[in-house]
């Protein structure tokens, strides 16, 4: 129980914005047990919003190996992969997204605009079609698309 009372007020420091000290919270929890894909998930997170990506990567790819039915992780590992501009590793996971109902059109559009920063239209066109299909009265997708299309030429 009072290990449990710790990880709160770990959680709590990480909310009110003591990312580093709850991270080194976090962090001697798993020295203590490093398969708990919670403090796994709970690093990676404290080290994205640290704007330590490979690293908060690391750790939330080992969470979703652990957990891999875990909404709360696959969210994050996607977020993550955005924010590192890594679009590709983001849009695979968009099936278990959509199996575990947590797809969104909003998602698909910030990965499609990563895969545009990257220069891949034909990943940022697969992945609004997919959003389209997903949200069909986002109408403003149908002439983007077509510009991209025309784009490629």
């Amino acid at each position: 129980m009072e290990e449990h009372a710790e990880y709160e007020k770990t959680l709590d420091q990480a909310e009110s914005g003591k990312h580093r000290l709850a991270l080194a919270s976090v962090r001697q929890r798993l020295t203590e047990a490093p398969e708990d894909a919670e403090a796994l998930n709970d690093a990676g997170v404290l080290l994205h919003c640290l704007k330590c990506s490979d690293e908060a990567l690391e750790h939330l790819e080992k969470a979703r190996a652990l957990a891999p039915d875990s909404p709360e992780v696959v969210w994050n590992l996607v977020e993550t992969y955005l924010a590192a501009g890594k679009p590709n590793q983001a849009e695979p996971l968009f099936d278990a997204m959509e199996a575990m109902g947590i797809l969104s059109a909003d998602v698909m559009n910030r990965t499609a605009n990563a895969f545009l920063n990257n220069n891949d239209i034909p990943s940022a066109v697969s992945t609004l079609r997919r959003s389209l299909q997903l949200s069909p009265e986002q109408e403003i997708l149908k002439p983007m698309i077509e510009i991209l299309e025309s784009s490629k030429g």
